[in-house]
């Protein structure tokens, strides 16, 4: 009686540890994954937080310039605000600039840095203006090029009138941070083009002449139909 107790007992106790052998088998592969999940350092690994920032952020936007109540001041404010907390400026504004931001003195960085935070909202600004934002849509998502794990989302923006308008937002996540690093309309990239254009301008300007043009170009006087 005691030897069937004791096989019964050994039987039991080996089906429990296989039990649980398995069970930590199983931890031990589905916890990593989870965990790099939740962790993600890079946006082209985290898609799905990349895009619910773009729409986000297109939401709003679109409560800004819906606002009837704005004036155009506000609305500027506002959108100000939006804008530069979702975008790296002080990136897009060395990318521009491309090999002369290498060899400016400190105290043109700080002026064109300056010049550029407005000038990139404005930039923002004007081309959602232009083209009649409504609203948007992701289309998809698509990797960048390099090694930074940058991703674009891939949207259309819907607008008053006419056919909706390809966008491909460059999106960079940084210590848990999602934000803009670069903006491409129907295929006309943001930073390439203002870099063709600031090179330009130094040539003909120099650097402190291309920093009193970016201040010029914010300066919009206000209008029968902007100024409420």
């Amino acid at each position: 009686m005691k030897s069937l107790v004791s096989k019964r007992t050994a039987r039991n106790f080996f089906r429990m540890k296989a039990f649980f052998s398995l069970l930590a088998l199983l931890l031990a592969v589905s916890i990593p994954a989870t965990a790099q999940n939740k962790t993600s350092t890079r946006a082209v690994d985290d898609a799905r937080g990349a895009i619910e920032f773009v729409e986000t952020l297109a939401s709003e936007t679109q409560a800004v310039w819906s606002d009837s109540k704005l004036t155009s001041n506000e609305r500027s404010t506002a959108f100000r605000a939006l804008f530069e907390e979702a975008t790296d400026i002080n990136l897009l504004a060395r990318g521009m600039l491309g090999r002369h931001y290498r060899t400016i003195t400190k105290a043109q960085k700080r002026a064109y840095l300056a010049a550029m935070r407005n000038y990139i909202v404005a930039e923002f600004d004007k081309r959602m203006e232009q083209v009649g934002f409504k609203a948007l849509d992701v289309v998809g998502t698509k990797p960048a090029s390099g090694k930074r794990g940058h991703l674009f989302v891939k949207t259309q923006i819907l607008r008053d009138e006419g056919e909706p308008i390809l966008a491909d937002w460059r999106i960079r996540k940084k210590n848990g941070k999602f934000q803009i690093v670069n903006l491409e309309f129907e295929g006309i990239n943001l930073m390439i083009t203002n870099r063709d254009v600031f090179s330009s301008k130094v040539k003909k300007l120099g650097v402190d002449g291309l920093i009193k043009w970016l201040e010029n170009q914010t300066k919009r006087p206000l209008t029968a139909s902007n100024s409420n």
